[in-house]
Order: structure tokens, then sequence, then C-alpha cells
């Protein structure tokens, strides 16, 4: 008995309709009729009763409907590892990686290399933000705008291997807005969105900080949780915010954005890789983030 027969068994004992669970499996109410009587062929029980509404399940039914869900999840899980191992003998690569290191030159290299060495697979994974090395968890690469260079120690190696330029994203009707581009000087007593505030080491905060000495005035921090709530709130009107050039495909309509002109105010992107990986293929990959 296959995986597929216990999946089309489940279907049909969850709407206990032919017609309905043939939609859904794509596939006739014939097939679907005739491979529910060779289950029960094999099983040599029945596991549906005819009524005048369609069919309900008998006791044999309801007990494999109770058992069938972790023998389904058990054959998925078991196909995943054999397909796994399977990559793992021409190379896989599990990458974590925070949404903003994905700017086009990223992703142009990522693909450059999937065509190079199509034999590898890459699994990519986009995480939360995180205040140290440990984000790279399971993953043989983190991609990162936070910078652990001075916090690495023996298990862990890392580079800078691009830097973005930094827009400022200013609200409707800001009093800005008849400017292309400004300097971190003429913040003054500004709000400034700060998504993962309390990382000294993330790109948000370090932005601030820097906003904060160029700035005349008194600068307003407003911690925010996300980039995209951040977002939300300046196209609201709750504030202004240094964002990563890339994140000006992600903007609200009625936000606009200027480039800011101090050359300091970028965003990097680091990668970090474990020393002692055994993945040649990470190894290869690492090596090759030259952009």
């Amino acid at each position: 008995m296959t995986t597929e027969r216990l999946q089309e068994f489940s279907v049909l004992a969850q709407t206990l309709n032919y017609s309905k669970a043939s939609d859904y499996l794509f596939i006739s109410q014939s097939v679907l009729s005739k491979h529910i009587s060779e289950m029960e062929r094999e099983l040599s029980t029945k596991l549906f009763k005819r009524n005048t509404h369609g069919v309900v399940l008998t006791d044999e039914g309801k007990l494999l409907l109770h058992e069938v869900a972790p023998i389904i999840r058990q054959a998925e899980h078991t196909v995943s590892i054999l397909s796994s191992s399977s990559h793992s003998s021409t190379g896989k690569i599990m990458i974590n990686c925070h949404e903003q290191t994905l700017c086009e030159p990223i992703l142009s290299f990522i693909n450059e290399f999937k065509s190079k060495y199509d034999y590898i697979s890459l699994d990519m994974h986009i995480i939360e933000s995180a205040s140290d090395i440990s984000a790279i968890g399971s993953a043989d690469i983190l991609m990162s705008p936070c910078d652990f260079m001075d916090k690495l120690h023996d298990n862990f190696c890392g580079k800078k291997v691009y830097s973005q330029e930094a827009l400022l994203a200013i609200p409707p009707y800001h009093h800005l807005g008849d400017r292309k581009e400004i300097s971190l000087v003429d913040l003054e007593d500004e709000n400034i969105l700060v998504p993962y505030a309390d990382e000294l080491f993330g790109p948000y905060a370090r932005a601030f900080f820097l906003a904060a000495r160029r700035s005349r005035g008194i600068l307003q921090k407003v911690p925010v949780e996300s980039a995209s709530d951040a977002l939300l709130k300046v196209e609201l009107g709750d504030g202004i915010m240094i964002i990563p050039h890339h994140l000006r495909n992600h903007i609200y309509p009625h936000t606009r954005t200027l480039r800011i002109i101090d050359e300091e105010c970028r965003f990097p992107i680091f990668v970090y890789t474990r020393n002692h990986s055994d993945n040649s293929a990470s190894k290869m990959l690492y090596e090759s983030y030259i952009l």
C-alpha cells in the first residue's frame, strides 16, 4: 500500500463525499472508488459504508484514519531524508540570511553560483535579525547585515562582501519632500524609526548612532519591531527611516526616498561560516563571495 493510497483514503474519510474527494485529489470518482476497493481487499476489511447521504466510516475505517496521519508524516519525512542524502553526495549548502542582505548584487551572485555549479543544492532560509553569530544555527553559511567581525573566535570566520547605499524614507507631505538628497546633519529634531533597536551591531542601530552624532539637533529614537513595521509607520507619518537601497522596492505608495550623501552611512553585508566545516561545497561558496 502506497502513501498516495493512504492520502486518498484520508481525504475521502474527512470529506465523506466521493465527488469532493476526487476533485481535491484531481482524479475521477471511478478511479478513487477503484483505489478504495483495492485497499479494502488488501486489508480484508470494509473501510466505508454507503448510506442515503453518501458514505460513512466503519469502525475499521475510523481506526485507520486515526493511524494514517503519523504514517503519512513518517513516510514524507523518510523521503525528505533520502532526498537530502542524495543532495549531499553532490553538494548541499544550508544558508541562513536576513532579508536586508538580499539586494540585487547578492541575488545575482547566488544565481550565477547556481548556474555554474548546478549539481550543488542551495537551501536558503530567511531569518529574523539576531544579535550574534549564533544566527548561523544549523546552517553552513550566514548572510547578515550585522558586524560580528570583532566577536569571531576559532570556530567561525567572516568577511564583508558588499556595502549598500543608504536612503532616507520619508512620509507624504514631509517638510524634506522637496529634496532629492540629504545629509545626516539635516535630520535634527526628527523621529527616526529604528528596527531591531536593541542590536548594537545591527545596521539600523548603527545608522541611528551615526545620524545622532552628525545631527546638530536632538534625534528621537523610535524602536520598532521589524523593518516592515517601520516602513508602514513611515507611510502613516509616524517618523522617518534610514533604509538600505534595495528596500526602496518595498516602500508604500506615498513614501518617498532621498539619497543620503554621507559616505559612512552604508548598509554592509557580511558572510560567515564555520572554520572546521567538512562541507566542501559551502567552503567553495564562501570563498567565491567577491563582489
